[in-house]
C-alpha cells in the first residue's frame, strides 16, 4: 500500500518517536456512502458518482490516516481510520488541521489507539525479556 509520511507531523511522544500520514483510499465512495435516494428531496442522500469524478479530478480529498509509534527504530503500536471524505481539500491539510485541534480530532483517536498499542507491546515485550534474561543468565 503507498502511505505518504507528513514530516512536519513526526515528533516525540515520551519515549516514543511518532509518525503520522496517509494513504489514497482504494474504495468507491458508493461502498461507504448512502446514495440510495431521499424520498423528501428525491435526490441520492450522496451523490457517489459525482464524489468519485471530484476524486478523480484531485478537487476532493479521499483518503485513510495512519499513525505509528516506534521505540528505537521498531514499529511498536499503529492505528488507522480510512474513508475519509472531504470537498475542496487535500489530504495533508485535512490532518496538519485535525491535529491541531484540542479535542474532537480523528487523529487525536488514531493516535491514541496506536499509543495504547505501543504500551501494551513494550510492556509485553519488556517482561518475556526479562523472563528470557534471567533464564540465559542461569544456563
Amino acid at each position: 500500500m503507498y502511505r505518504t509520511t507528513i514530516d512536519s507531523l513526526t515528533h516525540k511522544d515520551g519515549i516514543f518517536d511518532v509518525k503520522i500520514g496517509y494513504f489514497p483510499e482504494d474504495l468507491h465512495p458508493e461502498d461507504l456512502f448512502d446514495n440510495s435516494v431521499d424520498p423528501k428531496t428525491n435526490k441520492p442522500y450522496y451523490d457517489t458518482d459525482e464524489m468519485a469524478r471530484r476524486i478523480d479530478a484531485d478537487l476532493d480529498a479521499w483518503f485513510g490516516c495512519w499513525v505509528t509509534y516506534y521505540y528505537q527504530g521498531h514499529e511498536v503500536g499503529s492505528s488507522s481510520l480510512g474513508g475519509l471524505y472531504y470537498d475542496n481539500a487535500f489530504a495533508e491539510d485535512v490532518i496538519e488541521e485535525e491535529f491541531k485541534k484540542d479535542y474532537n480530532s480523528f487523529v487525536e483517536d488514531i493516535m491514541y489507539e496506536a499509543k495504547q498499542e505501543a504500551l501494551t507491546t513494550v510492556n509485553s515485550l519488556h517482561k518475556q525479556l526479562t523472563q528470557d534474561l534471567k533464564g540465559a543468565v542461569c544456563q
